[in-house]
């Protein structure tokens, strides 16, 4: 099989290529700015013609969706191995995304594009008195958002308009995430729902299955069904919702695997990076793989490195060899055990080799277990 090229030289694209190793897949990353490729999971950089690229790599995907309009991009994009290329048009721009989830009949939080200031003034009049305003690219773990209240001061760049979009503030009781697969033959494959934290607009902690919402998954795989079909995407998308009372709202897409999916490392023994994998190159994907009762994913951000995490039980560490910077991801780890009681017993465990901020995410992923 020809390696599969990962556009993208970030923790995404490095745990697709460990996984691609389990299955004999050689994956490799091509840094999108400078155009570098990376070998595997190696820090490597070489160098290679495009069209030697081309001829190399019968798939080419990418770990994120806001890639940017140069010719570098433009000329991958526009090889006969790229893959989703209506699901990298569309999804990245939140205004193209949420008119495709109105045409779907899709629940999303009401919606308008804003142009000027008096399109600000016009939406609080037909949305509501609190909005978030949102860059209609680019913006992701929080950044390029804004919440403005209706009669009040707001620091929204006047030169951000006609670029930004404002949504109703939608009353939830807690925030989910859906990552799924499909396959080019039509089949589907989906991981129970996963319930996320953010914090400041970042992941903080995940914990998958997500309690109590069996009532919930049907309506969930039906939504990102109807999402995939519609583009017509193979391999794995994550669909993020609030849950409110009249049901689910699709609050963003992503064409990628994702940082709310990463407990499917620990918690199953077929990963969302497995599934991806297999569903690009059409491998076969066991139908019952096995899973824990519950797991839970902490993000480790702007943190030092410990190398005790990996000595302790039920633990699995992910560190990302990146750059410290503050509200950085640099790693995650996994926690996952056979009982809820045993997962609580290997949480707190962990608690004393963490700093007070992860401590404190950390409790919190426990008092939710413990009223699961």
């Amino acid at each position: 099989m020809k390696p599969v090229l990962v556009v993208g030289a970030g923790q995404l694209g490095l745990m697709m290529a460990a996984a691609g190793a389990r299955f004999g897949i050689p994956v490799d990353r091509m840094d999108h700015v400078t155009g570098e490729l990376v070998p595997g999971t190696s820090n490597l950089r070489l160098t290679m013609p495009l069209d030697e690229i081309e001829q190399r790599y019968d798939i080419i995907t990418a770990e994120l969706e806001h890639l940017g309009d140069t010719p570098l991009l433009n000329s991958v994009k526009a090889t006969k191995s790229w893959q989703n290329a209506a699901a990298f048009e569309i999804l990245p721009t939140r205004e193209k995304q949420k008119r495709m989830l109105d045409e779907l009949q899709v629940a999303t939080a009401p919606w308008q594009f804003l142009n000027n200031q008096d399109d600000l003034l016009n939406a609080h009049a037909e949305l509501g008195d609190k909005l978030v305003v949102k860059s209609i690219r680019d913006g992701y773990d929080g950044k390029g958002q804004w919440r403005p209240v209706a009669g009040q001061s707001h620091d929204i760049p006047a030169e951000a308009f006609g670029g930004l979009i404002a949504e109703a503030m939608v009353d939830f009781s807690r925030e989910v995430s859906l990552v799924g697969a499909r396959f080019a033959n039509g089949e589907y494959y989906f991981f129970p729902l996963t319930e996320n934290y953010h914090h400041e607009g970042i992941l903080r902690y995940s914990l998958g299955p997500a309690p109590k919402t069996e009532d919930l998954q049907a309506d969930a795989q039906t939504m990102l069904s109807k999402i995939m079909e519609h583009l017509d995407y193979v391999g794995v998308m994550a669909m993020e919702c609030f849950q409110t009372e009249q049901g689910l709202i699709v609050n963003e897409l992503a064409p990628r695997v994702h940082n709310s999916g990463h407990w499917t490392q620990a918690g199953s023994d077929y990963s969302q990076f497995d599934l991806h994998l297999s569903a690009l190159t059409g491998a076969a994907v066991p139908h019952q793989p096995k899973r824990f009762p519950v797991t839970v994913m902490l993000n480790l951000i702007g943190c030092e490195w410990n190398a005790e995490w990996q000595a302790l039980p039920g633990i699995q560490c992910y560190w990302y060899g990146k750059e410290r910077r503050d509200k950085r991801k640099l790693g995650h780890i996994n926690l996952s055990a056979s009982s809820v009681e045993e997962l609580v017993a290997h949480c707190e465990g962990l608690m004393p080799y963490l700093d007070e901020e992860h401590k404190g995410f950390l409790a919190e992923a426990v008092a939710l277990l413990n009223a699961s």
